[in-house]
Formats: C-alpha cells, sequence, structure tokens
C-alpha cells in the first residue's frame, strides 16, 4: 500500500548502502504526473517504478517531466533512464548540480584522483586512499546515462502535477540543492535538504563550495521563517515538526563543531583523519570513510573561516591547530 497524501504518492525505492531506502514522489495531475527523484538505475528500484505505475494505473507516456533535488546518484541515477521512456520528457536541475553530476560520474573525470589527493594530504592512510578510484567509479553504472537537462533557477516556480510550487536554493547538503515550496498548502518537498531522523551529510569536496557548512547553516537560517506545515523528505517519512527540526539540527552541529575545536585545543596539533576517528570511530567501510572525512572536513574548514583554527603544513601533509 502505497502512501498518498492529496496529489503526492510515495515511492520507496530500495538503495544498496547503509542506508537502505529513497523516497521519490509521484505527483499526479490531470494533464500529465511528475516525478521528484529517481532512484539509482539498479533493476530492483526501476522494477519498483513499474510495479507503482501499474497500481496507479500510469503509463511512461503519462509523465511529463523530471524533477531532481540533487545530483547525487540515489535521486539522479535513473532519470536519464526514465527521459527515454518517456519520450524525451524534461529532466529538471540546477545548473550546479548537473555540472556536478558530470564532475563526479563521468568517466574521464578527475574527481577521483582529486578526492584522493585531498584525502592524503589529510593523513588518510594510502592503503584506504587508493580505494577511491574503484570506489567512485563503482557509482557510474549506477547514473548512466546521464538525462539531456532543463535547468532551474531558484526564485522560479514549476508546475508538479496540477500545482504551483516555489524553486528555493537550500545548499549545504549538495551546492545547487533545489526545495520545492506549496505556498497554499505550506508543503516543502525537501530532498535532503531537512530529513526527520538523521541530520543530512555535510561535506567538503574539491573543485565544490569550499566552505558547505557555513552555506548549510544559512539554509537554515533563510528557511526556519518559512510557514511549513508538512515536509516531503528523501530519507524517512513525512514529518510536521518542522522549526523544531532545524532547530535540533542545528544544535547538532554547533555540537559537533565544538567536540572538534576541543579535540585539536586538546592534541595541539591534529590531521583531519584524526579528528575523524576520534568523531566517527575506525573501521569504516570506504563508503562511509569518504563521508566521514568529507563531513569532518566541512566543519574543520567552518572552524578555520571563523579564526577559529588555523592550518599548518608539513610538507605535503595538513594539520590542524588552535587559533593563535
Amino acid at each position: 500500500m502505497l502512501n498518498r497524501w492529496e496529489d503526492i504518492v510515495e515511492v520507496p525505492l530500495p538503495l544498496p548502502f547503509a542506508l537502505k531506502e529513497i523516497k521519490a514522489y509521484l505527483f499526479m495531475g490531470e494533464n500529465g504526473v511528475t516525478i521528484v527523484d529517481t532512484g539509482l538505475n539498479i533493476e530492483q528500484d526501476f522494477t519498483v517504478w513499474e510495479s507503482v505505475m501499474e497500481e496507479l494505473g500510469i503509463t511512461w507516456s503519462d509523465l511529463d517531466k523530471i524533477v531532481l533535488t540533487h545530483y547525487h546518484p540515489d535521486h539522479y541515477g535513473l532519470a536519464g533512464r526514465i527521459q527515454q521512456l518517456a519520450g524525451g520528457i524534461p529532466v529538471h536541475i540546477s545548473q550546479v548540480d548537473f555540472q556536478q553530476a558530470r564532475l563526479f560520474w563521468d568517466r574521464d573525470s578527475k574527481m577521483a584522483q582529486d578526492l584522493a589527493s585531498a584525502f592524503r594530504r589529510h593523513g588518510l592512510d594510502e592503503s584506504v586512499v587508493r580505494q577511491i578510484p574503484e570506489h567512485l567509479a563503482s557509482f557510474i553504472p549506477w547514473i548512466e546515462p546521464h538525462p539531456n537537462p532543463t535547468f532551474l533557477r531558484a526564485g522560479s516556480k514549476i508546475q508538479l502535477g496540477d500545482r504551483t510550487y516555489k524553486v528555493i536554493h537550500t545548499p549545504g547538503h549538495a551546492d545547487g540543492h533545489l526545495s520545492f515550496y506549496d505556498p497554499e498548502r505550506e508543503w516543502l518537498i525537501g530532498g535532503d535538504f531537512l530529513l526527520p531522523r538523521i541530520t543530512p551529510n555535510i561535506s567538503m569536496w574539491p573543485n565544490c563550495d569550499k566552505n558547505p557548512l557555513q552555506s548549510y547553516m544559512k539554509t537554515l537560517e533563510k528557511m526556519e521563517s518559512l510557514p511549513v506545515k508538512r515536509v516531503f523528505s528523501s530519507h524517512g517519512p513525512m514529518f510536521e515538526n518542522y522549526q523544531e527540526r532545524i532547530e535540533q539540527i542545528r544544535r547538532h552541529h554547533e555540537g559537533r563543531l565544538k567536540l572538534m575545536q576541543d579535540f585539536v585545543e586538546t592534541e595541539g596539533r591534529v590531521s583531519a583523519t584524526e579528528v575523524c576517528d576520534h568523531v566517527f570511530g575506525k573501521d569504516l567501510s570506504i563508503h562511509n570513510i569518504r563521508f566521514a572525512l568529507s563531513e569532518t572536513l566541512a566543519h574543520l574548514e567552518y572552524l578555520r573561516n571563523n579564526q577559529q583554527l588555523e592550518v599548518e603544513r608539513a610538507g605535503k601533509r595538513y594539520f590542524y591547530v588552535p587559533a593563535r
């Protein structure tokens, strides 16, 4: 039985990660059906879409567009395949995030080498660094083919099903992350901007936002005053405690910043990997190491940009030290 709220149908799609599921959404309209986020290009997710569409009595030809909150594989992966099946319907995404999809997942991209170099500078063991290129390459089949994009601008409006939504730029989790707001119902389609049970991963990647946690904290501040009765997020159930959840996540990051700053001040001189081990523990999978170290760097760089920490270089290695 699918969860449904008026015209919005929740579509749970399985993921082969510790995060077991993504929630995509169908917006049912008289003149067409809109998909928001797609899951991975894996047969398990594609089969779910076929089953859901059969249950709802619709076909690929009933789709009018695909809308993507951001470029991460679990949101973006099936967009190109579904676009082809649906006769070339528009795939809407921010320009920044389409560029980053190509940056991360093009077969000739240098992102894997850049990320390996960054992690090496910040103290990650070479035996783990060597796994990065193969790990990133493993995602490529899950997102190909890339869609032919139509770029969305923040502040514009878009039809999802039969209703008009405001397009809002909500960066932090991804540089070009978009959320969609129905002002009449005060409903927010939030993607990974705000999640009910876990905190969105805020990571610093090469060639992307240099201070993503600051961007995210500004997003929380900007969005806090928006009147929201329901949030439809990508991981976890629909929820209604919008302002409370914003405050909970803000406090979470403030606590993590204090934990990291205290550790640097106690130790005196540490690598980002040492901070990561202190906060997240050791013996993580390569998938979790990538996110844990990148999130650690996002917090450390936030502190450095606020003059609460400094960076020292020793040869090709970087270390964080207390601010003088």
